[in-house]
């Protein structure tokens, strides 16, 4: 059962790798109506948890209600934002990328040592800060990298499964040289206690 799910693993992060890659937007969707769904379950639950305590038991738990409300908006929202949720995850992650640049291109004012160094944190904050801009200006760039990514280890995983799948397994020649070494153990002890006994006989 272990070697099934060291197996599924893969094969989910290829099927979901290949989606994110292909057809971003599609993927994006599906997640956030799931999750919507899912809120507004746990959130209708929780309400009427609510007001079946409050009546039957008369016991008050305002977190309960409170909670459930929340879950239950926030279902809508992803329900309502699902087309949008694929915008806001590239504005997240393009105006990161650019704080990396800036912070990067910042660090080379308190640098006095005009080496290497130096031309490669200009670089690299130039890279960061074009690929921060990149990222939000171009649609579907960051869910297709991430798909890309899954791709490659789902790949990795996949065959790394087939090569080593047999390295779990017992040696059947060290199996052996042990048993034969406890054999040999229990015999000197039993020759040992033989001794003993005929020592005391004696």
């Amino acid at each position: 059962m272990k070697k099934n799910n060291s197996l599924l693993t893969p094969i989910v992060f290829l099927v979901i790798g290949v989606i994110l890659f292909t057809d971003p937007d599609s993927m994006v969707k599906f997640i956030s109506y799931i999750l919507g769904g899912l809120l507004i379950i746990v959130g209708v639950y929780r309400c009427a948890s609510y007001y079946i305590q409050d009546k039957r038991m008369g016991v008050v738990n305002n977190n309960e209600l409170a909670f459930g409300i929340t879950a239950f908006i926030l279902g809508l929202l992803f329900i309502v934002l699902a087309s949008a949720i694929e915008f806001l995850i590239r504005i997240f992650f393009g105006v990161y990328l650019i704080l990396i640049g800036i912070s990067k291109v910042y660090q080379t004012f308190f640098t006095t040592d005009r080496s290497s160094k130096f031309y490669a944190l200009i670089v690299v904050g130039i890279i960061f800060l074009l690929g921060g801009v990149y990222t939000i200006v171009e649609s579907n760039i960051t869910l297709s990298i991430i798909g890309l990514f899954m791709i490659i280890y789902g790949v990795v995983d996949f065959i790394s499964y087939f090569v080593y799948k047999d390295n779990g397994n017992s040696n059947p020649v060290k199996e052996t040289v042990i048993v034969k070494e406890i054999t040999s153990e229990e015999e000197e002890l039993k020759k040992d206690k033989k001794h003993k006994k005929s020592k005391k006989g004696e």
